[in-house]
């Protein structure tokens, strides 16, 4: 009797984890998911967008002011511009799980997004004052890519936080 009762329990056990064991399978790629499954990571790259399309408008308003510098090419008369950074483009790259790094940031996903930007300035100006009120629309042909790093929550939610720049 006692043999029976412990095969039943062995039964019940296997039965109640198969749940469990079909997920493991699955999130290691040994069994194919189920039609219509979306991975917290599927989620979170699809609303990357959206969080990019933000974060361009933010990062193009920070930088909405620009830099004045001076220009000493011609030593004896010296002139001031204005160069402005403007984000152009976005382009969503990664979205992974995050560990739980401490106690007081839960899991949850890390997204990334790659800006292309592209560098404008202003005419010259005799006056720092008349460099700093000039529309920097001249383009430089220069350029780059920074890439930001972002948190979601575990549903895949961002909190509009800004991004961590990423060296």
């Amino acid at each position: 009797m006692k043999r029976l009762a412990c095969v039943f329990v062995v039964c019940v056990c296997i039965a109640g984890c198969g749940g469990a064991a079909n997920k493991v399978l699955q999130d290691f790629g040994i069994q194919d998911r189920p039609e219509g499954y979306v991975s917290g990571s599927d989620r979170v790259m699809e609303r990357m967008n959206d969080v990019g399309k933000s974060e361009l408008k933010r990062l193009n308003l920070q930088n909405r002011r620009g830099e004045v510098r001076y220009d000493d090419t011609d030593r004896l008369h010296g002139k001031y511009y204005k160069v402005v950074k403007v984000y152009e483009r976005f382009y969503p790259l990664d979205a992974n799980a995050s560990g739980r790094t401490s106690a007081k940031r839960q899991r949850g996903f890390v997204g990334y997004i790659d800006y292309s930007y592209s560098y404008y300035e202003s005419p010259r100006k005799t006056l720092r004052a008349e460099a700093a009120i000039e529309v920097a629309d001249i383009p430089t042909g220069e350029g780059g890519r920074e890439t930001y790093r972002y948190r979601f929550d575990a549903a895949g939610t961002w909190n509009g936080g800004k991004g961590e720049l990423i060296r």
